[in-house]
């Protein structure tokens, strides 16, 4: 009787796909240490009373009738606390032109289909009415003469805020609304209210914000603190400076299991934010503060500086020298960094951190992902542009390429890698070394951030509070790679005629307004 060969245990391909995963959660949990240091070692706020460089606060807005009024009362307060500081709501004609889109996409509509997933640009009154429309209608079905009395009898947000600078409360705050009559999305809005600015100086820095955006006094203090500290050590003020985010949820998902993904996918985000995005930026400038005057190492050493679209704040000449966000691709926030990223650019972060909101259902939960993920798919356009700029050579734009393609792929495979050791915990013939690499990966991931975020706070929370964290961190990275999936399948699509502008859904009160 012929013996079984003996398997090798290094051959076995579970370990080596364990092994990657634990070694990338252990060098994640490094980094959140030393972020957690970054983050303790605050310069003081400054002072209100000291001169400071003049924030010309940027709010773009599409289809945001019912919650730019919220954003305009909260940016209002923070423009009172820092005077000569100005704030610009930019309003668009695109939500014109996708009204009438709208229109035409939902007339014929039945009842059901008429859902907030699939309109995210109605408010649930107009919801609601077209739903009753549609049950009214002739076998079921929309017609589109209701949908025009729904949709177009509708305000536009540019209503809404012209409306808004008229009331009292809002007189004594520097508020100008600008109107972009292009067809661009958030990049072009942008660009056209900067280009607009009047008196604006070289060192003035403009701010970029969402409308659910919420930076508190706090925090805009202790970032000028930031600054005036740079601006001592460096002898000029910084360039570009990048406030990163703490996510949360409401809770507002019907079901239970939605509110505990949705919460851990929060969580999840901001682990990336502490462990990959904060790091990232430090690395990239001190590696362009200190260069070490060989192209290629000092390309390996920045890799690629990923901007973020809102909190980020950008010193005005070196936005006119950069030409502004970039227009050319879907979004603008990873794109701006890879132009920071070819022309040298330092891209600071400050030692602080705002709240965000995060979505609230699995099903907006994948379509934000989907719609972050083409941040990457345009990438090699970003590196066409840089190249027609005159920004960088091709080994550098490779290096940056390459960077940002590995960081792709770990999004991509962050799902499977992490299903990959639970079965390999589960599987009855896993060697002892591939189940040793498995229970590594799933505890430095998903348990040890959990520990060491809970060790830093003064109300620590309880073990159960705790083991439920890391549970629904588990269950986040499960459905992770689900959104980039999806945007690879949807640009594989030819796009037919006009497309709207990407939505996120707002259906509820921003975290800090809770209470």
């Amino acid at each position: 009787m012929t013996e079984r060969p003996t398997r090798v245990w290094w051959r076995d391909p579970w370990l080596w796909i364990c092994a990657a995963a634990a070694g990338r959660h252990a060098v994640g949990a490094w980094r959140l240490r030393q972020t957690m240091a970054f983050l303790a070692q605050a310069p003081p706020a400054d002072p209100s009373g000291e001169e400071h460089p003049t924030l010309h606060l940027v709010v773009p807005v599409l289809w945001e009738q019912a919650h730019v009024g919220a954003a305009v009362r909260w940016f209002a307060e923070l423009m009172r606390e820092l005077p000569g500081s100005t704030l610009t709501i930019v309003t668009t004609a695109r939500e014109e032109r996708e009204r009438e889109y709208l229109v035409d996409d939902v007339a014929g509509c039945t009842s059901r289909m008429i859902t907030a997933r699939r309109f995210p640009q109605l408010t649930p009154d107009q919801l609601r009415t077209l739903v009753a429309a549609a049950q009214a209608g002739p076998r079921g079905r929309l017609t589109h003469d209701a949908a025009v009395s729904v949709v177009l009898r509708a305000r536009l947000t540019c209503d809404v805020v012209a409306d808004l600078l008229h009331y009292p409360d809002l007189a004594d705050v520097p508020i100008r609304h600008v109107h972009y009559a292009g067809a661009g999305r958030k990049a072009a809005q942008v660009n056209f209210a900067v280009a607009r600015l009047d008196g604006a100086a070289d060192g003035d820095y403009i701010a970029v914000y969402d409308v659910d955006s919420r930076p508190d006094l706090v925090l805009v203090r202790h970032t000028l603190g930031y600054v005036a500290e740079r601006r001592q050590a460096d002898g000029e003020l910084p360039a570009v400076v990048q406030q990163s985010a703490v996510f949360a949820t409401r809770g507002a998902a019907g079901r239970a299991w939605q509110r505990h993904v949705c919460r851990g996918s929060a969580r999840l985000q901001t682990l990336w934010t502490v462990r990959r995005e904060i790091p990232s930026f430090r690395r990239y400038t001190a590696a362009t503060r200190r260069p070490s005057g060989v192209a290629l190492i000092d390309a390996t050493r920045r890799g690629l500086a990923q901007t973020v679209g809102h909190g980020l704040l950008v010193r005005l000449d070196v936005y006119r020298e950069m030409g502004g966000l970039p227009e050319y691709t879907v979004l603008d926030d990873l794109p701006f960094g890879y132009q920071l990223t070819a022309a040298g650019v330092p891209v600071h972060v400050a030692p602080v951190m705002s709240s965000a909101p995060a979505p609230e259902t699995v099903t907006d939960l994948i379509s934000t992902h989907r719609r972050w993920f083409h941040n990457y798919l345009d990438y090699p356009a970003c590196a066409v542009a840089a190249r027609r700029a005159g920004h960088g050579t091709l080994a550098e734009h490779a290096i940056a390429l390459c960077v940002a393609g590995y960081r792709a792929a770990t999004w991509m495979l962050s799902s499977p890698a992490t299903a990959a050791c639970a079965l390999t915990l589960l599987r009855r013939t896993t060697s002892p070394h591939a189940r040793m690499f498995a229970g590594a990966a799933l505890w430095l991931g998903c348990a040890t951030p959990v520990r060491m975020l809970a060790a830093s706070q003064a109300d620590r929370p309880s073990w159960a509070t705790q083991v439920r964290d890391a549970v629904e961190i588990f269950a986040a990275y499960l459905i992770k790679s689900i959104g980039p999936i999806a945007a690879i399948a949807q640009a594989t699509v030819p796009a037919k005629g006009f497309a709207p502008a990407p939505k996120t859904h707002r259906r509820g009160p921003h975290p800090e307004e809770q209470g």
